[in-house]
């Protein structure tokens, strides 16, 4: 008798043993499960983040394009020339009124009055040599440039300041190269 009181001990240990095992497993899959439920959710929560700025993008670059088409318009008030007075302000006020209706949208003038010359925000259009400025001043802005936030839409057309080149200023005088051959 003594054989059959163990047996049932055993089992019981090997029943406790199965139904621990078997916890365990059932604890590491459910571990899985929310491990997966949390990726699932970051990888969501990326998704919509990436969507919303797609879509911000998306919008600015339709505002950019219809921009770009709309500031040659605006340079033609800008090179207007009247004499008018009555005619050159309600032009003013119009031009006012456009830069107004763009600022709100973030879109401004690149300034380059007494700036030096920047190639992201400025294209050079001409290039004068003088004394009077360093080389790379800007001496005047030919066509406005336009940033939308921080993003160039075009840049502006600017006049430089380059040094006097040394072979201008030394002309050969013909008298000179005679008097050096004799």
């Amino acid at each position: 008798m003594a054989g059959n009181e163990e047996r049932p001990d055993v089992d019981a240990e090997s029943a406790e043993g199965d139904e621990l095992r078997q916890l365990r497993e059932k604890a590491a899959r459910a571990d899985e499960y929310l491990d997966l439920a949390r990726r699932t959710k970051a990888d969501f929560i990326n998704y919509q983040d990436r969507t919303r700025r797609e879509r911000t993008e998306w919008n600015r670059d339709a505002v950019l394009e219809f921009v770009r088409d709309f500031l040659p318009a605006l340079d033609s008030f800008t090179w207007a020339r009247f004499e008018e007075p009555t005619l050159m302000e309600s032009l003013h006020l119009v031009e006012r009124e456009f830069l107004k209706a763009l600022a709100h949208h973030h879109i401004l003038p690149i300034p380059t009055a007494g700036k030096m010359l920047d190639p992201l925000y400025h294209e050079v259009v001409a290039v004068d040599e003088t004394t009077d400025k360093p080389p790379g001043t800007i001496l005047e802005q030919v066509r406005r440039g336009w940033m939308i936030g921080d993003r160039v839409l075009r840049p502006a057309g600017v006049r430089v300041a380059k040094a006097p080149s040394g072979k201008d200023r030394e002309k050969p005088d013909p008298a000179r190269s005679r008097e050096r051959r004799d």
